[in-house]
């Protein structure tokens, strides 16, 4: 009777295999590494210890030191201009106030998006200069070779017109092989997907990777069909460990990479990088890059 058990059960497994749905959004992922392959340096908003962040400086020494991935964050002006920026506001980065939305974008161009930049030795070596903040498209225009995270900031109507126009930037630079587009907002994300003839490639919103994360851990991960190229993930959510091998594996099954954010200490990086994890998003590239020579790769 036992036997007979066994037999059934590795029949119910087997079945549950095969009716694991495929994901058509790409046939072959290019995201997804090879077994023991160099992972992705992504460096996330132009390596934010280094440089201030989402600025043309950042990207520039980013690019110059050899990362795989610009991740950029978003946002749309009042003027319906795409520019590199990450918060609601202009405060925190600038010597600017109020909500970015607010201005247009030549009006912008008159504060410093390096004020708040904190060097690695506590000082603030751009509050002398003007760094201004860059249209998502220049990048783009510079930077032809290099391969891209886009995250949408905005939500609402902002957010749906924000990803109208990243989508006419991304057609008009053929970027559709070398671009990731992300939302932490299911509604945005959502809304992306949905434009006519849309077949640029998305990461999981934040709610979508919480669906995989549950679903791995139980038998009905099988009937996970994403939409996504990529996993974002942190190391650990909710007490969850989400850096295991067991994670990433189940994301590969599925045909995701897995990039986990923002990973900055070195033996965080080891870790993942031994898990099998494809890319990571940090602000420290440098020390991936050192890391990754020590490895072998």
């Amino acid at each position: 009777m036992t036997k007979l058990l066994i037999q059934i059960s590795v029949l119910f497994f087997l079945f549950l295999a095969s009716c694991v749905p495929e994901q058509d959004f790409l046939p072959q992922n290019p995201y997804i590494i090879e077994e023991g392959g160099r992972p992705w340096v992504i460096a996330h908003g132009g390596a934010k210890q280094l440089w201030p962040e989402n600025t043309m400086p950042a990207f520039e020494g980013s690019v110059q030191m050899g990362v795989d991935v610009l991740e950029i964050d978003m946002k749309i002006t009042k003027d319906e201009v795409l520019v590199c920026h990450h918060d609601h506001t202009i405060d925190r980065m600038s010597d600017g106030e109020g909500e970015l939305g607010a201005y247009t974008y030549e009006e912008l161009l008159a504060f410093n998006f390096g004020e708040g930049f904190e060097a690695l030795d506590g000082s603030f070596p751009y509050q002398d200069d003007t760094i201004r903040i860059p249209k998502l498209e220049e990048v783009f225009d510079r930077y032809t070779d290099m391969y891209f995270t886009v995250e949408i900031k905005d939500r609402g109507e902002s957010g749906q017109r924000a990803g109208e126009l990243l989508k006419a930037l991304v057609e008009t630079w053929q970027l559709e092989d070398r671009m990731i587009v992300a939302a932490f907002d299911d509604e945005t994300l959502t809304a992306f997907q949905g434009l006519e003839g849309n077949n640029i490639p998305v990461s999981t919103s934040q709610k979508e990777a919480t669906k995989f994360v549950i679903t791995a851990k139980t038998l009905t991960g099988v009937f996970y069909a994403p939409e996504a190229v990529a996993l974002q993930l942190p190391m650990e959510q909710s007490g969850l460990n989400l850096s295991r091998k067991h994670v990433i594996n189940s994301a590969h099954k599925h045909n995701m990479a897995v990039h986990y954010w923002t990973i900055n200490d070195k033996e965080d990086m080891r870790l993942l990088i031994e898990n099998g994890a494809d890319g990571l998003m940090t602000d420290r590239p440098d020390i991936m890059l050192e890391l990754l020579e020590e490895m072998g790769y």
